[in-house]
């Protein structure tokens, strides 16, 4: 397979139409058009269905790019990985996680790759859990990890650990000094929840519980991200449910958290990777080193 001209076929999608495509490649339209065509004729597949000036991919087009864009992001990858070896460097792993998880988990990480002296970079990005998958299969990330994602067909999640959910409880709140609580005493409580587009979550159930004890909770903000709620309730606004794992987060001076003893609600933090994606050194060693700080951390937490 020619892999300038599967790029070119792999642009003209991107961009939508032939013209669009020519113009991000720096080209005239009519060679990029005739390069399309014997591509085409190279590999024995109708990539797409002209109808008028308009192209629409084939089921066998969508499969070339899918497939094409992960064979050159496979073959990228091979060459880093050579160029690295030759200047004695590990590698490098992309990852894809909400803000708490890269105050809480990701440091510890870090810190035991730089203790084993792994000559590693690793390049983080945060976002929603959407966002996150999008990159994955775009081949932008080597790993996401979300919470409470079901398998997709492309798609491979592991579960990483399952932990309790807390409450977050202003300061001056008369319950900040207990060990644990229960959903009821909270009826009267301002509730600051995570939203998420992407099936359901830890809210969900938290309104389902609500409800069965006979109350439906005054929620007053809908956000995306922990940390922002748990300022917010140290401001005095309301309460939140973050994971116990944030107990870990460096640098970040937390409000008063109670356990959740009625109903014990957990979440599952996870670990997504795209299937057939030739996988790095630099990856497996840095889940090598997650799966150790997963296991210290249910360890520590007794689960």
């Amino acid at each position: 397979m020619d892999f300038q001209k599967l790029k070119y076929f792999i642009a003209v999608v991107d961009n939508g139409t032939v013209s669009k495509a020519a113009k991000a490649l720096n080209m005239t339209q009519p060679p990029l058009s005739m390069l399309l065509k014997k591509f085409e004729e190279e590999i024995g597949v109708q990539l797409f269905r002209r109808e008028g000036k308009r192209l629409f991919l084939t089921d066998s087009g969508q499969f070339v790019y899918q497939r094409g864009i992960e064979l050159l992001a496979s073959s990228e990858a091979i060459l880093q990985e050579a160029r690295e070896y030759q200047q004695d460097h590990r590698g490098n792993v992309s990852i894809g996680c909400a803000t708490v998880s890269n105050f809480s988990l990701i440091p510890e990480i870090i810190k035991r790759m730089q203790d084993q002296s792994f000559n590693i970079s690793t390049h983080v990005k945060e976002g929603s859990t959407p966002f996150i998958l999008e990159h994955l299969r775009f081949h932008k990330l080597d790993i996401g990890i979300v919470r409470n994602v079901y398998n997709r067909s492309d798609l491979i999640t592991t579960k990483l650990l399952t932990e309790p959910v807390m409450v977050a409880l202003p300061p001056s709140h008369p319950f900040a000094g207990k060990k644990s609580i229960t959903l009821e005493e909270l009826n009267n409580e301002n509730f600051l929840l995570h939203h998420s587009s992407y099936e359901y979550n830890i809210s969900d159930t938290i309104i389902m519980e609500c409800k069965k004890r006979g109350f439906t909770p005054n929620i007053i903000y809908w956000g995306t991200e922990t940390l922002p709620m748990l300022g917010m309730v140290k401001a005095g606004m309301g309460i939140t449910f973050p994971p116990k794992s944030v107990i870990k987060s460096i640098g970040i001076d937390l409000p008063p958290l109670v356990e959740l003893s009625d109903p014990a609600i957990t979440t599952t933090l996870n670990m997504v990777t795209v299937k057939n994606k030739v996988k790095k050194e630099a990856v497996d060693l840095f889940l090598t080193i997650t799966k150790e700080v997963i296991e210290e951390m249910e360890e520590e937490f007794g689960i």
